[in-house]
């Protein structure tokens, strides 16, 4: 009678995925990325006006990736042993905290010092909010859940740079900060309002009974979507933290238009790649996913204009809306249901790794030649994505990704 039941109702038996609570993480998400990746294309053009090489400008991305991937797994640890909300304000506070403290500074090594501080709270932010869509979304619709909150990333990575790019172009980076300020305090009084289960004892009781180490930081069973991720995450801190001065060098000014094609063909992708993820597996929407990366970075090495740039975006842009998002859905359901907070804190901690590594090695390899060598030279790190990516297939075939999924 159950199984009947199931087959002619089975959404009624299943948790709906756009409940009040997935609203809320979703809209919080954007206004607290948007707000922290305002910088992104900012921080570079402002480190050289105020008197910054090429290496120096690519610093404020690198520092604030490092001191966030140093607290990526402390936080996911310690939001599924405390709880996801104090793990959440208090890494909001750090954040607000320093971007009020960019409004006193103006020398560089001070403002590098204090990106660094920034990056704590940025790390236990964006991980306990990753964490928070792991308990939110159900595990049936986990592909494209995954996806919607990816999507709420990628759309604020495209606002912020848009609006960077033209703020910074017509106004002043004072404004940059009052704007990314505002922003993420919205997205603190929106997360508060996301309820949370309770924490399972006193914060002394739990440190005594879970000894921090590392297999309790890090989540063995995402290694392998994490080190994926950190590859594809090199060309896009290029893209994320150069295309402002590339389009400088091309003699193009709204190169905030590649963001643009970029966000569009995101949203294209969004309704049917998760779907796709959750029916076929991972394999079905990664493979096109870095196939269509490789081809937009090799156009936009190529182009002298701003309709090469929003072509080039288009391929790019497709690419990434369905590989990223399930790279991440991968990570989280290869690992245990009481390891969420670790699993997104070792994905999320590939991120900031190749971010970090992306911004100084490619800032480097521009110093040295030009931006458009450099995007050129970045394909490597995707054609090694997906060396290690087809070996896989064929050494650990999984026939249904329905075999991965943990019962959180």
């Amino acid at each position: 009678m159950i199984l009947l039941l199931y087959n002619e109702k089975p959404t009624a038996l299943l948790p709906k995925l756009w409940s009040r609570d997935f609203i809320l993480l979703l809209l919080s998400n954007l206004f607290v990325y948007q707000g922290v990746l305002m910088f992104i294309p900012t921080f570079p053009v402002y480190i050289k006006q105020i008197g910054g090489n090429d290496l120096q400008a690519s610093l404020p991305f690198a520092v604030i990736s490092v001191s966030a991937l140093l607290l990526r797994s402390v936080s996911g640890y310690s939001a599924d042993l405390i709880g996801r909300k104090p793990i959440l304000f208090l890494g909001l506070s750090i954040l607000l905290i320093f971007n009020c403290s960019f409004f006193l500074v103006s020398a560089i090594g001070l403002i590098l010092v204090l990106r660094f501080l920034q990056g704590i709270g940025w790390g236990m932010t964006s991980t306990v909010l990753a964490t928070l869509m792991s308990d939110i979304v159900p595990c049936h619709r986990r592909g494209e859940g995954t996806g919607y909150f990816a999507l709420s990333i990628i759309i604020a990575t495209s606002l912020a740079t848009i609006m960077g790019i033209e703020v910074m172009n017509r106004y002043n980076f004072t404004l940059v900060l009052i704007l990314s300020t505002s922003l993420v305090i919205l997205g603190l009084c929106l997360s508060m309002g996301i309820k949370t289960a309770p924490t399972k004892g006193t914060l002394n009781t739990i440190l005594l009974k879970n000894a921090i180490s590392w297999d309790n930081l890090f989540e063995k069973q995402a290694v392998l979507p994490a080190l994926l991720c950190f590859l594809h995450s090199i060309p896009l801190s290029g893209i994320m933290s150069f295309m402002m001065l590339y389009g400088l060098e091309m003699g193009i000014q709204n190169s905030w238009l590649y963001f643009v094609g970029h966000i569009s063909m995101i949203l294209l992708t969004r309704p049917f790649a998760g779907k796709i993820f959750d029916q076929k597996g991972h394999a079905a929407v990664i493979v096109p996913g870095i196939l269509l990366m490789i081809l937009g970075l090799t156009l936009l090495s190529l182009v002298h204009s701003s309709q090469g740039l929003l072509i080039a975006s288009l391929f790019y842009g497709l690419g990434y809306g369905a590989a990223h998002p399930s790279l991440q859905a991968w990570a989280i359901n290869r690992s245990p249901a009481n390891r969420k907070g670790a699993a997104n804190g070792t994905f999320l901690s590939s991120i900031d790794l190749g971010y970090a590594l992306g911004a100084i090695v490619l800032g480097t390899i521009a110093a040295h030649t030009n931006y458009a060598i450099m995007y050129r030279l970045s394909i490597l790190f995707l054609v090694i994505f997906a060396v290690i990516y087809g070996w896989h297939l064929r050494n650990f075939t999984e026939n249904k990704y329905f075999s991965e999924v943990s019962s959180g």
